[in-house]
């Protein structure tokens, strides 16, 4: 778990990456479960909406089913901390996972 951790701070860093700690005291956020934005380069292709499951994954393509993952990953944005704010808190979860070791 530590080389996960100590991997997305690496990530956050990244210009092309936007990480973000959602705390547990915020809940259960709307959508329900993980997903992903999927967007492309190519203005021809639509975004699609991503989630995986234990045995298959759908694909949410239609405009009003991937308005409404948009709209609740921009619901997450704001309770979630801000993104320089990730490095600092991923640092202080590694921290803690040392001093119990």
């Amino acid at each position: 778990m530590r080389d996960q951790i100590a991997h997305l701070i690496e990530m956050a860093d990244h210009p092309a990456v936007t990480l973000q700690v959602l705390p547990f005291k915020v809940g259960a956020h709307s959508a329900g479960g993980p997903f992903t934005i999927l967007r492309f380069s190519e203005p021809d292709l639509p975004d699609v909406a991503y989630l995986e499951h234990l045995t298959s994954a759908l694909y949410f393509d239609k405009k009003s089913e991937v308005d409404r993952y948009l709209l609740a990953m921009e619901r997450l944005s704001i309770l979630a901390a801000k993104p320089n704010h990730t490095a600092g808190i991923l640092t202080a979860i590694i921290d803690e996972l040392e001093e119990e070791l």
